[in-house]
């Protein structure tokens, strides 16, 4: 579970096609280091913009972490092979690292994915990159080493009436607060 401590301040909440800017905007920052963890290997930054414009509207879900109104982090949930697993991959802006964004977007990732029907999340990541190996422990993930990447296995029990109903409530105030930030305010004259 995230520390609500650090998470001060910071809201999580689905990403839809209006984010579409924001998301682009959050991987032209990510630095060189940063699009070679995430992407596992050396990615351009219009490469990466690129691949950014479509995330939002491809297959399965993508949530963003927002602080004082910009996305500082997102957390991606893709279906793979059997209808019963998924991929989840992360993004977060340099200098909100390591205050508990990707804690708090895996935490929200699981949960729609659980009450989805999925049943194992995976996240692969290159050996060396320990936050991403770190997050994957504390979302609960088995850690499977190999020489060059590790492949992480989190299997996510059923849903029950809480969990769909908590993410219900989530989600509707997930398009509302979505809907207000598209709209812009005229100011009256």
């Amino acid at each position: 579970m995230p520390d609500t401590q650090r998470l001060a301040g910071i809201q999580i909440r689905r990403l839809w096609s209006t984010d579409r800017d924001a998301v682009v905007t959050l991987f032209r920052g990510l630095d060189p280091d940063s699009r070679f963890d995430r992407f596992m290997g050396t990615v351009s930054e219009a490469a990466a913009a690129s691949y950014a414009a479509h995330a939002v509207s491809a297959e399965g879900m993508v949530f963003g972490a927002f602080a004082q109104g910009e996305l500082q982090g997102i957390g991606e949930l893709r279906p793979v092979g059997a209808a019963k697993e998924a991929e989840i991959a992360f993004a977060v802006a340099p200098g909100h690292r390591g205050r508990g964004l990707g804690a708090a977007l895996g935490a929200r990732l699981a949960q729609a994915a659980r009450n989805g029907g999925t049943r194992r999340l995976h996240l692969r990541c290159l050996a060396g990159n320990r936050p991403m190996r770190a997050l994957a422990r504390r979302l609960g993930a088995e850690l499977r080493p190999g020489r060059r990447e590790v492949h992480a296995v989190l299997a996510l029990s059923p849903p029950t009436l809480f969990s769909l109903w908590r993410e219900g409530v989530e989600g509707a105030f997930d398009v509302a607060v979505a809907a207000s930030a598209a709209w812009t305010v005229v100011p009256v004259v």
